[in-house]
């Protein structure tokens, strides 16, 4: 694990890192079971629209997903995509970075992002919630994935043979974030690493959350305090 001290560019690590390792990185996240998504299925009406956030190749998430929903997965490296594609045909796939996407406002049900946010720097997640918040429909729901802990940004080399790059905000500060801009909080647990029960290196724990965009909010709030927590 490196921590960070000169300029680099964050995107082109996780986009290259995880071109670089897609055909071994894919399988092992397969052979996990998609409970990540037990919190949606009692509360999301079966044909909604979900936006799967870092949709990787398509499985388990999006896989498990389209058997319900209409789903539309966004990653950022090329190689996942094709994957994903061959993978869930049933659904839509984007090539994009989510901080840079342009979708319609009120357009989605529920918005999903496990094992995604600690790739995307800091500094950027206040405002991908403002934006989820903008997506979803009244009454829509985001399940996301968290982290425990506040790390500074840092590359490891050893990930799944390549460099990757992760920057974490703790549950609290993240929370605060999410209840700033008008999240309700619906359900808490905690994920392993996902990678399945064949992997037998040291557990992880991630914190899975679902809130919820209340039923009356009719636009995205005005950016707040909270926003700027890095």
């Amino acid at each position: 694990m490196e921590r960070i001290t000169q300029r680099i560019d964050p995107k082109a690590i996780v986009r290259d890192g995880y071109n670089a390792c897609a055909d071994v990185y894919a399988p092992r996240r397969a052979e996990d079971d998609a409970d990540q998504i037990i919190p949606l299925l009692g509360v999301l009406p079966e044909g909604s629209a979900v936006l799967d956030l870092g949709c990787g190749a398509g499985v388990p998430i999006a896989r498990a997903l389209s058997e319900r929903y209409r789903v539309t997965g966004v990653d950022i490296s090329e190689a996942m995509v094709r994957l994903a594609e061959v993978n869930v045909p049933e659904a839509r796939f984007e090539l994009g970075d989510v901080s840079g996407l342009v979708l319609a406002e009120n357009a989605y049900d529920a918005v999903v992002a496990i094992f995604m946010l600690f790739h995307l720097p800091r500094d950027e997640h206040g405002r991908l919630f403002e934006r989820v918040w903008a997506w979803l429909r009244p009454g829509g729901y985001f399940l996301v994935s968290l982290t425990k802990d506040r790390t500074e940004p840092y590359i490891k080399h050893d990930f799944f043979g390549n460099d990757m790059y992760w920057s974490k905000l703790s549950f609290s500060d993240t929370m605060e974030l999410l209840e700033g801009v008008g999240f309700e909080i619906v359900r808490e647990r905690i994920l392993g690493h996902g990678y399945g029960e064949q992997y037998v290196e040291k557990d992880e724990q991630h914190p899975l959350t679902l809130v919820r965009k209340p039923p009356a909010a009719t636009a995205a709030p005005t950016p707040n305090e909270a926003s700027n927590v890095v």
